[in-house]
């Protein structure tokens, strides 16, 4: 049962892959090119559900090492400054 409710959960993301097959973006949540997509074109519940399943730290890391050129300018900056504030309010 918990199964099934996860993947009702991870199907939210997926009006944002329109273009390519589920399957394949499920297999690779953590692929920079689906990490950059949900962090330029995830609303705020589609990021929540995201951060939960692959973990903050890899997001981080992606920010840190691929952000730059993947993202826009403006994403990139906001998503810097997230979890730099969320690193100094714990």
């Amino acid at each position: 049962m918990k199964r099934e409710n996860k993947k009702i959960d991870l199907d939210i993301l997926k009006p944002l892959f329109w273009e390519y097959d589920w399957g394949s973006v499920k297999e690779n949540l953590t692929s920079p090119f689906v990490i950059a997509r949900i962090l330029e074109l995830g609303n705020p519940e589609q990021f929540r559900l995201f951060a939960k399943l692959v973990g903050n730290e890899i997001i981080k890391k992606f920010l840190y090492k691929k952000g730059k050129k993947l993202l826009s300018p403006q994403s990139f900056n906001f998503w810097r400054l997230y979890y730099q504030k969320n690193e100094t309010t714990k």
